[in-house]
């Protein structure tokens, strides 16, 4: 009934504003094997070298596919074999740094040295995240939904909702469903120690199926619940700031000439409102990000639900009709997520594009350390350049149609 009554609450849109969509995160500089890339909308290209990819795109490995790829801030990622890993969209970050969703499989990332927290690029799971400062670092999802980060250099943070570990130097974690993060030894750079931990998490899922499908379900609708509290927390706040720095409207003619008005008085005006709207401006992108993360919990846990019914129906003679039913009873309860994701992934464009407007409004991509999207353009012509035969993307167009922020839909209950 309280997540029913949240649903509710969210019934009003946000305003419109000036969007180009997702940004371009980077580009695929080797490939190896079977892979391919998925756009928001589901569709499938091959993955190959000189491939732009966007915010909200996915890098799927078969058995023998790897994918480098260069990120804007020249960041570097791997996705090792069998995996499916996304490039999140940056813009819900306050500097626009980059991160990764990685569902299952593993990942390598040598990440460029930062030093704010708020700003670290972050691996997410299922069960975890990792913020990373500064990191050469491996990370593995297992399909169980277990994690497990190593760090070969620098610093790393993993989180959870049950508690958090710092690693450094040649240290690994891991984590899982109703456990917090915990050291586990020294770290590895050979394929057959995380391949090894990757099977026997295989293993472990399969030997207790019902179990952690009930728990994935659960994380699921957990982050359901809080992905709608925190929709409602930004639209909240974002109607407050609109509030308290309305847009002057424009005369209906122009005002007759004044004597000169004192210019440092002015400017000290307008540096003390760009200096509040900054502040303000912050927080709304730190509740975004919130938000995002939510989303992304919950369909990381979906896709291992969804993969686990998937096995079940695929070699039905390898599980009991208990088990079969216990999948499918668990998962019923979880069947309005396909749309929640839809109109999450919706709702959060809509959070870009208005946080986007008022750093342009107040000019505030300087003060917060935001790549205008010019820039980013030139990074990605620059990573272009070192991959033969590779074309540069055309610059990002002036103006594009004004998108709504829908509201988050009202939760079926099963």
């Amino acid at each position: 009934m309280a997540t029913l009554l949240m649903a509710v609450a969210l019934s009003g849109a946000m305003p419109a504003a000036d969007d180009s969509g997702p940004l371009e995160e980077g580009v695929i500089t080797e490939v190896s094997g079977e892979a391919a890339v998925l756009n928001s909308r589901g569709r499938s290209r091959p993955a190959k070298p000189g491939e732009v990819v966007r915010g909200g795109e996915i890098i799927e490995t078969q058995a023998d596919g790897r994918v480098k790829i260069t990120l804007v801030d020249r960041s570097l990622l791997e996705v090792r074999p069998n995996s499916r890993v996304q490039i999140n969209d940056s813009r819900l970050n306050p500097r626009g740094v980059s991160s990764v969703l990685v569902y299952v499989g593993w990942i390598w990332a040598k990440v460029t040295a930062r030093t704010v927290a708020d700003y670290a690029f972050e691996v997410e799971a299922a069960t975890a995240v990792a913020g990373v400062r500064g990191t050469e670092l491996l990370v593995a999802v297992a399909e169980d939904g277990s994690t497990r980060v190593g760090v070969r250099e620098g610093r790393a943070v993993m989180e959870n909702e049950a508690g958090s570990l710092r690693l450094g130097r040649d240290e690994t974690g891991e984590a899982g469903y109703e456990r917090a993060p915990e050291a586990t030894g020294s770290y590895s750079e050979q394929a057959e120690f995380w391949l090894t931990w990757l099977g026997q998490h295989h293993l472990a899922l399969f030997s207790d199926l019902e179990v952690f499908v009930i728990r994935m379900v659960a994380a699921v609708l957990d982050a359901r619940a809080n992905l709608i509290e925190r929709d409602r927390e930004f639209r909240e706040a974002y109607e407050g700031f609109e509030e308290q720095h309305p847009v002057a409207e424009k005369p209906a003619a122009e005002p007759e000439e004044e004597p000169a008005a004192e210019p440092a008085t002015e400017d000290k005006k307008d540096q003390r409102e760009r200096a509040e709207a900054a502040t303000e401006v912050h927080q709304l992108y730190r509740k975004a990000r919130q938000a995002q993360k939510e989303a992304h919990r919950m369909e990381s846990n979906y896709y291992l639900a969804e993969q686990a019914r998937s096995a079940v129906a695929r070699s039905p003679e390898k599980f009991s009709p208990s088990q079969v039913q216990a999948v499918n009873r668990s998962l019923a309860q979880a069947k309005d997520i396909p749309q929640i994701q839809q109109q999450s992934r919706l709702a959060l464009n809509g959070y870009a594009a208005v946080l986007e407007t008022q750093v342009s409004r107040y000019r505030l991509a300087s003060s917060l350390g935001r790549l205008p999207p010019l820039e980013r353009n030139l990074q990605i012509q620059q990573i272009l350049k070192q991959i033969p035969g590779a074309m540069p993307p055309m610059p990002p167009p002036q103006s594009m149609p004004k998108p709504v922020m829908p509201p988050m839909p009202r939760p079926r209950m099963p």
